[in-house]
């Protein structure tokens, strides 16, 4: 090959290699594409207890970082601890994520009375700590339509009666 048309194949590496790069940052720039939020379980609080149902709130840290707006079109979640499936939620407002936020979002739930009769029977078999897990599927509007993501985190609600 000649040095002529390797240069010209550099020359055009480089335009196509640019091109696309440049092409990638304007749609990133323009909310096409958008950075997942970055989302973590900050605490599970444990509302209220009985013999009849267990009230927990999940509270969420969720970062936009993107330089643009986001919103969580749709959040549904479910629960899980010590094997078992408790139950499942939805947060039903739209969750608008300025550039750059950080904010904070609250999802109660509520275990049933035959769930927590399970859970409990479960725990005081082994009665360590008993961990709830949260799984989460968020949905992101974007400009081309909706990006959906999925979380999962697991977090210590009540500490063991027995010695570790």
């Amino acid at each position: 090959m000649s040095k002529r048309l390797r240069a010209m194949n550099a020359i055009v590496a480089v335009l196509f290699l640019g091109s696309a790069l440049a092409c990638s940052h304007l749609r990133h720039l323009l909310g096409v594409v958008a950075d997942k939020p970055q989302v973590r379980l900050v605490n599970v609080d444990v509302k209220s207890i009985s013999v009849k149902r267990m009230d927990l709130d999940f509270v969420l840290e969720i970062i936009n970082p993107n330089s643009f707006s986001v919103d969580i079109e749709e959040l549904q979640y479910s629960v899980h601890g010590l094997e078992l499936d408790l139950g499942k939620g939805a947060y039903k407002d739209v969750i608008p994520l300025k550039s750059h936020e950080k904010r904070q979002v609250h999802l109660p739930f509520r275990i049933a009375p035959d769930n927590l009769v399970m859970l409990m029977k479960k725990y005081l078999e082994n009665p360590k700590e008993l961990k709830v897990k949260l799984k989460a599927n968020l949905y992101l509007g974007t400009a081309i339509g909706k990006m959906d993501m999925n979380f999962e985190e697991e977090k210590t609600i009540m500490k063991g009666l027995a010695p570790n």
